[in-house]
Order: C-alpha cells, then sequence, then structure tokens
C-alpha cells in the first residue's frame, strides 16, 4: 500500500512539473504545438525518472539470495512479529514485578533483533535460533507460568516450577543477548578495523608498546 501511494505522488509530482514546464515551452516557442509537445513529454519523463530515484525504496535484500531464501526470510519476520505481540500481550497478565522486568528486558532485546533483521535481512542467519526456537520457548514459558501463578492455591511443587520458569527466562535471556551479538558481529569487526587503520593512519603506537616503554622507563626509574 505504501508503495501504491508513493507511485501515485511520482505521477502527481511529475504530472505538475510537466504541466508547468509546458505552459512555459508554450510561451517561449510562440505558441507552436509540436515543439512544445515534444519538451513537455520530455520534462515529464526526466521529472518522472528523477523523482522515482529520489523516493524508490532501497533494495534490502541480498541480490545473491534466491526467490525462495526472500520468502522465507518474510515468513519467519511476519511469524516473529506475531510472536512478539504475544509475548507483550502476555507480559500484561504477569503480576511478579521481578518476572515483569526480565520479561520487559526480554521484550527490548527480541524487538532490536527483529528491527536489525527487517533492515538488514541478510544477517539473517546469524539470528536463526531467534526464529527458530527462542521466541517459541519464550511464549511457551510465560503462558505455564501466568498460568499457574493465577491459581488461588500454590503446592510446593507448583512454587519449584515457578522458580525454575523465572530460572529458564534468565537463561533465554542470555541466549538473545548472545543471539543480538552475533547479528552485530560485522558491525563489531568493522568498528575495531575501522580504530586499527585510525592508529596507523595517526601514527598511534599499539597499546603492548606504550606498556612496554612504560615499564622500561619504570625499571630505569629504580635503578636510579
Amino acid at each position: 500500500m505504501k508503495e501504491f501511494f508513493t507511485n501515485v505522488w511520482c505521477v502527481l509530482l511529475s504530472s505538475t512539473i510537466g504541466l508547468v514546464s509546458s505552459l512555459v515551452f508554450f510561451i517561449l516557442f510562440d505558441e507552436e504545438f509540436i515543439p512544445v509537445f515534444l519538451l513537455s513529454v520530455a520534462t515529464f519523463a526526466l521529472s518522472m525518472w528523477i523523482v522515482k530515484r529520489r523516493y524508490r525504496k532501497p533494495q534490502r535484500y541480498n541480490p545473491e539470495m534466491d526467490k525462495h531464501e526472500r520468502a522465507y526470510i518474510k515468513q519467519s519476520l511476519r511469524e516473529a512479529q506475531r510472536k512478539l505481540k504475544t509475548i507483550r500481550r502476555l507480559q500484561f497478565r504477569i503480576r511478579s514485578i521481578i518476572i515483569w522486568k526480565k520479561t520487559s528486558h526480554l521484550y527490548k532485546v527480541a524487538r532490536r533483533i527483529l528491527i536489525i533483521i527487517e533492515e538488514q535481512p541478510h544477517r539473517f542467519r546469524f539470528a536463526r535460533n531467534f526464529f527458530a526456537s527462542y521466541l517459541d520457548s519464550t511464549i511457551t514459558i510465560l503462558e505455564k507460568y501466568t498460568f499457574l501463578a493465577s491459581q488461588p492455591i500454590h503446592s510446593q511443587e507448583m512454587v519449584m516450577a515457578l522458580k525454575k520458569a523465572e530460572a529458564m527466562l534468565d537463561d533465554i535471556i542470555a541466549a538473545l543477548e548472545e543471539e543480538l551479538m552475533q547479528v552485530l558481529s560485522d558491525d563489531v569487526l568493522n568498528l575495531n578495523v575501522e580504530l586499527e587503520t585510525l592508529k596507523k593512519s595517526l601514527g598511534i603506537r599499539p597499546e603492548y608498546v606504550i606498556k612496554s616503554v612504560k615499564h622500561e622507563e619504570y625499571k630505569d626509574k629504580m635503578k636510579r
């Protein structure tokens, strides 16, 4: 739908430019129809090309991906969106402040992973566990936790089960954070490369050289 309105906007804007230019050409060429018509068409085509380039949606998918892989990623993103909404809905049924905070942090990390993959689908390979199991496991734990916690009676076994669920949430959060780091691994690597390049260009000595020099200076000072 957004793409449709973008195309309509491009046509309207280009048509307006074409009409204005036709009036200008009509005056300049003393009301001669053929040159005015040709120049107006050329102006419309040129403006349409420029406007489309301006509002063209950037290519997010790697050209090397085949259509099946793209379709699979799109489907996985849609399912992940639905599962995140379920997690959010379950969060509002939690009465424990501790579990609420854990679920809130879990949701933020998961949401961040999803946003990055939506913007850069080629990173999908770093978050396969996120899409395949982590979200489903989170929903299962939260559903069972909210169900047991809402019961009017609590046996010793129920209390133990609830504590295990709390501990499992910590494990899932740690796994999601690790998954997020994997998704960001290319950025971390690129930043380190840029920093090393900048150090060399500025003539900054590596840290181990600086430490070695300081150590030698300290030894000389002790001898004195």
